[in-house]
């Protein structure tokens, strides 16, 4: 199996200011820009688009990094987080660039608050998009994007401590409980066969999406797992189910980020040391 031999991996977008970096705006969402390198070919990817048109354009450009070189555009889920600089990028780059998203990433999403609803969703129109030169790829099964890399495709629920609540989605005339099918991550095969799992927001649950990681792949164990973990609102039993089962996964290095929250970055790092770390807007690492 092909391996990719060097990751670089860069914050564009995320919810906290990076004090070394204080050119660059913060705000909730996320976006990372992903080079992939093996012995044949480097490409490069976007994990989503962050919240606003132009906060991931303008951070880009500040960090030196040229999104016309994008090869694909992955939506982690359709929560207007991750999609609300879709648009703008697409116009930008104005080449033909594959977006992979799940189908239901496109539908309209809503959260629920104190019985009230909220817009989460895609914050521009199937139309608008499809006036760019995007491509729009929806898929509900795992895809390959070169070898030693996958888009996850629908993640299997199979942990009892996940659980996706309050959220819904519309479907034709109807608004339903959105168990966020469209949640996905990003699978690479590292050199010496080590796993590198990337989330948007692990909706599907973290420990679920590291499991279908290892489906996937046939890899033994995920070596980091990076982004988004979607345990803010998360209570301790399922912070500390969450930290022993990445520890009983050989999960070695963790960097969350986003939606992670702050209780569960402070158990990750009691249980993890110096092998968390906690990403903020223009950080880069680099495998």
């Amino acid at each position: 199996m092909s391996q990719i031999e060097r990751i670089r991996l860069t914050v564009l977008v995320e919810d906290t200011k990076n004090t070394n970096r204080p050119n660059l705006m913060a705000k909730h969402g996320l976006s990372f820009f992903i080079e992939l390198k093996s012995a044949e070919y480097t490409r490069h990817l976007l994990l989503d688009t962050g919240p606003s048109a132009n906060l991931v354009l303008e951070n880009a450009q500040k960090l030196g990094i040229d999104l016309k070189k994008l090869d694909y555009i992955v939506l982690s889920h359709g929560h207007y987080d991750h999609t609300g600089g879709l648009l703008s990028v697409l116009k930008y780059i104005d080449k033909r660039v594959p977006v992979i998203l799940h189908p239901d990433a496109l539908e309209p999403k809503f959260s629920v608050k104190k019985k009230r609803l909220k817009k989460i969703g895609l914050p521009c129109s199937i139309s608008e998009l499809k006036e760019t030169s995007g491509i729009l790829i929806p898929s509900r099964g795992a895809s390959s994007l070169m070898p030693g890399v996958w888009v996850s495709g629908e993640i299997k629920r199979i942990t009892s401590f996940e659980k996706v609540k309050g959220f819904r989605i519309k479907k034709g005339d109807k608004l339903v409980d959105d168990n966020m099918l469209d949640d996905q991550a990003i699978f690479v095969m590292f050199k010496n066969k080590e796993l590198v799992v990337i989330t948007g927001c692990a909706h599907a649950g973290l420990i679920n999406t590291i499991k279908q990681a290892r489906r996937i792949t046939s890899s033994s164990r995920a070596y980091a797992v990076i982004g988004g973990f979607h345990l803010s609102s998360a209570n301790t039993k399922r912070i500390r189910a969450t930290t022993e089962e990445l520890q009983r996964l050989g999960v070695e290095f963790l960097m969350p980020c986003h939606c992670t929250g702050r209780t569960a970055i402070t158990n990750f790092v009691a249980g993890f040391g110096k092998n968390c770390q906690r990403l903020r807007t223009g950080d880069s690492i680099v495998f």
